[in-house]
C-alpha cells in the first residue's frame, strides 16, 4: 500500500504542477497552493463520498427507488455492494496534498 500511495502522491503532484502551468501560465508558490487545494479537496471529497456509500447510508434510499421503478420481484442488491470503492488511498493522497499545501502556505509571505 505504501508503494501505491507514493505513486498516487507523485502523480498528483505532477498533475498539480501541470494544472498550475496550464491555468496560471506559470509555476510559483501561489499557483501551486491554489491548484493543490482544489485537487486535494476533490480527492478528499471523492474519498469521503466513497466511504459514506460503502457504509450503507444510501442503501435504504436506493432500495426504495429500485422497488418503485422495478415492480417485479427481482433480486435487489444494496448500493454499497454494487459500487466497490476503495477510499483509503485517495483519502490519504488528498490528506498529504493538503498537508503539502499548508506547508507551502506557511512559506508564502
Amino acid at each position: 500500500m505504501i508503494k501505491k500511495l507514493c505513486w498516487w502522491v507523485a502523480a498528483s503532484q505532477v498533475v498539480v504542477l501541470g494544472c498550475s502551468l496550464l491555468f496560471y501560465r506559470r509555476i510559483d508558490l501561489l499557483s501551486y497552493i491554489n491548484t493543490s487545494f482544489v485537487a486535494g479537496g476533490l480527492l478528499l471529497l471523492a474519498a469521503m463520498t466513497g466511504f459514506i456509500i460503502n457504509t450503507g447510508f444510501f442503501d435504504v434510499i436506493f432500495f426504495s427507488f429500485q422497488r418503485f421503478y422495478y415492480k417485479s420481484g427481482t433480486d435487489i442488491r444494496p448500493l454499497s455492494k454494487l459500487i466497490p470503492f476503495r477510499f483509503r488511498v485517495p483519502f490519504l493522497t488528498g490528506l498529504i496534498m493538503m498537508i503539502l499545501m499548508l506547508i507551502a502556505l506557511s512559506l508564502q509571505k
